[in-house]
């Protein structure tokens, strides 16, 4: 299981409904200070947001997943093919699959050859004849050579990515920076260093316990599961957005904000 954060730990107080525009609200980032491995740098300040859908303020690296529905600590990215976020708990997980799905493309494709060989080998036939005759062999051996590389690739990257010290999230965001303000905060400071903190780290604990007995606000029973994220608002009729309404018509025209009229 990824490492889910609860929810409701840090509730802000809404302010009071107020006509000035420019009330603030309550502060929503800070800073936190982090000794860094890198040369040069003794220490940086990283953000910290609050997670207003979560009513939390998020440990460093930690995301919300707008499909998960949740804070994802460490999180690295929603992953499409098991359908879930990699995160800090599942994270040697995911590098697992990639490298075990690597090694069974190129067993299938190396072990299907071999099939196609061995045939041709003992009935002293032509490679040729021997594809013809086993066909099945043959195409799991093509299947194999398409099916390796991107499983392979996905591992390399990942290998890359953790050799730096980065989560994919982390990485793909630095980019939209100049090279010179990239900075790796959470860097061990050499390759065999991040690999180790990442494949030797004990696991983290789990925050949410799935078997336990349902409780009276249990998120596993939520109401907006399964439902859309906002209700549908009294001025948007079977879903059409705002947008997509017809203006409605006034009888005055614009009469300025409420202090101007009141003066």
């Amino acid at each position: 299981m990824l490492q889910i954060l609860p929810r409701n730990l840090h509730p802000q107080t809404t302010p009071e409904n107020s006509e000035d525009p420019l009330t603030l609200g309550p502060p929503t980032t800070d800073w936190v200070r982090v000794k860094s491995y890198m040369p040069g740098t003794s220490a940086m300040d990283v953000p910290t947001k609050y997670c207003k859908t979560c009513s939390i303020w998020r440990p460093l690296r930690c995301h919300h997943c707008r499909i998960c529905d949740n804070c994802i600590e460490t999180q690295d990215h929603h992953c499409v093919w098991i359908n879930n976020c990699v995160g800090r708990r599942n994270y040697r997980y995911f590098l697992t699959f990639t490298s075990t799905g690597t090694i069974l493309g190129v067993f299938l494709s190396f072990a299907s050859l071999g099939h196609c060989m061995r045939y041709q080998s003992d009935g002293g036939i032509s490679f040729a004849q021997s594809i013809a005759t086993q066909r099945v062999p043959f195409a799991m051996f093509l299947y194999g050579l398409l099916a390796s590389p991107y499983p392979a690739c996905l591992w390399a990257y990942h290998m890359y990515l953790m050799g730096r010290g980065e989560t994919t999230r982390e990485y793909l965001n630095s980019h939209r920076f100049l090279k010179k303000d990239r900075h790796r905060p959470f860097s061990q400071g050499s390759f065999l260093r991040n690999w180790l903190v990442v494949l030797l780290r004990p696991r983290a604990p789990t925050y949410l316990h799935l078997s336990k007995e349902y409780e009276e606000g249990d998120r596993r029973f939520g109401e907006r599961r399964g439902k859309r994220a906002a209700p549908l608002l009294a001025e948007q009729p079977n879903g059409v957005s705002m947008e997509m309404q017809g203006v409605r018509g006034t009888e005055t025209s614009f009469q300025g904000s409420v202090s101007l009229r009141a003066s």
